[in-house]
């Protein structure tokens, strides 16, 4: 008998229909006739098996049974999801979340952090991470790619230095950046490491900016826009707004001709001109791209009003950069899982068990969006026995993808999907956990999705057109 898949959804194109399954992702695209006879055919008697299809659709039927949007046993579905949960893969770590200081010299009122909170920043540690400590926390580090089965020298693990505001201990970065250089000569596992810093970028100078260049980290800078209303929820301890002081720095980085990246918080000013922003990346030659959509916490909460926006926005944003030949990491990812249709398992490298957070005192955890309560650091830099990924916690939390989620097998986008925040999840609604659903990121995946699809249609006619 033959059926359409659970995973099956359709978009409606106009003139055409486009069939998607889920998991298979790759879109068919029908005229309204032949859908609407294929439903015909589906609804009838005569609907026995893939042959019995009638002659005038039964090469579209061939292929969408190809790619499982149409089913011919009942347990097919089943078997296709096993299959693809089998492919979930292991926690590996080969991401290390330096944290030098977490300290911050801004308190930015959107921080998930909680450095815009007083309590939440007592907790904070006012110890920088030590040299002594940066030594042992590299060994850690190399040591924990090594016993994921990663000391290959195709490995290409990653660095990144973050806060808090990394530069408030520059020195240390400086050294740990130095002696992995240094180490790169010896570990073939760490021989194509790539480093990189998120900072607001107020304690960058021109030896700073210069040396960090040398040493091959990268630099990314955090901005809410291109004008002082986008930039409004951005202020130092004291409540005053960084703007300008950050395009200060950015000036200098021009000035001295290195690339710097921008990491782009997306606030609700911010959402409410796409043009904004593409005058800063045509002012500043910025070829490298990140969009954060705000987190909730227990003392932030967005509406949903937002979560569309904000969606919309980073779409509406890539068809303009790509026009730049530049593209936004966050839909680059998911377009990557959709052109190659490859089920993208988790969006985060805390989820996918890959990564771990250094605190300055040692401490090991998962997640550096956990660093104000340190929940879910497990283990310490001198546990010389800590294996990250066989302790459970890493590994409950490399299980979080949406393939695990029974809410999530109806949605059309658990392909492309990748989950988002557990840490958000566990904030939006009383009673969550980190198991609970990142509901912005619903939003998110799902438009992208619906552009992707429209987009590769687009894409076709185009095609069409050009070949008559």
């Amino acid at each position: 008998m033959v059926s359409t898949s659970r995973f099956t959804h359709v978009y409606d194109l106009g003139d055409d229909v486009a069939m998607y399954h889920s998991l298979r992702m790759k879109p068919v695209y029908l005229t309204r006739e032949v859908y609407e006879s294929l439903q015909a055919w589906l609804a009838s008697s005569f609907c026995t098996d893939i042959e019995s299809a009638p002659i005038q659709i039964q090469s579209e039927v061939k292929e969408l049974a190809k790619y499982k949007i149409l089913t011919q046993t009942s347990d097919e579905d089943e078997r296709v999801l096993q299959f693809v949960k089998s492919k979930i893969p292991q926690p590996a770590i080969n991401v290390c979340y330096f944290i030098t200081s977490e300290q911050c010299n801004l308190a930015c009122k959107y921080c998930f952090l909680g450095n815009n909170d007083r309590d939440k920043r007592s907790n904070f540690l006012h110890e920088n991470m030590s040299m002594e400590t940066a030594d042992k926390a590299i060994e850690f580090f190399i040591r924990q790619i090594k016993v994921s089965g990663m000391d290959t020298e195709e490995n290409k693990p990653f660095i990144i230095f973050y806060g808090g505001e990394p530069l408030v201990n520059y020195p240390v970065l400086e050294y740990v950046a130095t002696k992995v250089n240094e180490l790169k000569k010896t570990e073939k596992c760490i021989q194509n490491i790539e480093m990189s810093m998120v900072s607001n970028g107020l304690l960058l100078n021109e030896e700073r900016i210069l040396r960090l260049h040398e040493l091959g980290v990268a630099i990314a800078i955090s901005i809410d826009g291109c004008n002082e209303e986008a930039n409004s929820m951005r202020v130092d301890i004291k409540g005053t707004p960084v703007f300008k002081r950050i395009l200060n720095t950015l000036d200098l980085c021009k000035k001295l001709g290195v690339d710097v990246s921008l990491s782009i918080t997306l606030s609700e000013e911010t959402i409410k001109n796409t043009e904004d922003i593409l005058a800063l990346v045509d002012e500043y030659n910025i070829k490298g791209f990140g969009f954060n959509i705000m987190m909730s916490s227990d003392t932030f909460v967005l509406p949903q009003s937002y979560n569309e926006a904000a969606a919309q926005f980073i779409i509406d944003e890539f068809v303009e950069l790509r026009k730049r030949g530049i593209y936004e990491d966050r839909m680059m990812r998911k377009l990557k899982a959709f052109t190659k249709a490859q089920v993208y398992f988790s969006d985060c490298a805390a989820t996918a068990g890959g990564q771990i957070v250094i605190a300055p005192n040692g401490q090991v955890g998962i997640c550096h969006g956990c660093l104000h309560d340190k929940r879910y650091f497990v283990s310490s830099i001198y546990d010389d026995d800590f294996v990250a990924v066989k302790d459970k916690t890493f590994i409950e939390w490399s299980q979080l993808t949406p393939l695990n989620h029974e809410e999530c097998m109806d949605c059309p986008a658990l392909g492309i999907c990748g989950g988002g925040c557990p840490i958000n999840a566990m904030y939006l609604k009383p009673g969550n956990t980190i198991h609970s659903i990142d509901e912005r990121f619903c939003v998110h995946s799902k438009k992208t999705l619906d552009f992707f699809i429209r987009d590769l249609y687009r894409i076709i006619l185009k095609g069409r057109k050009n070949n008559e």
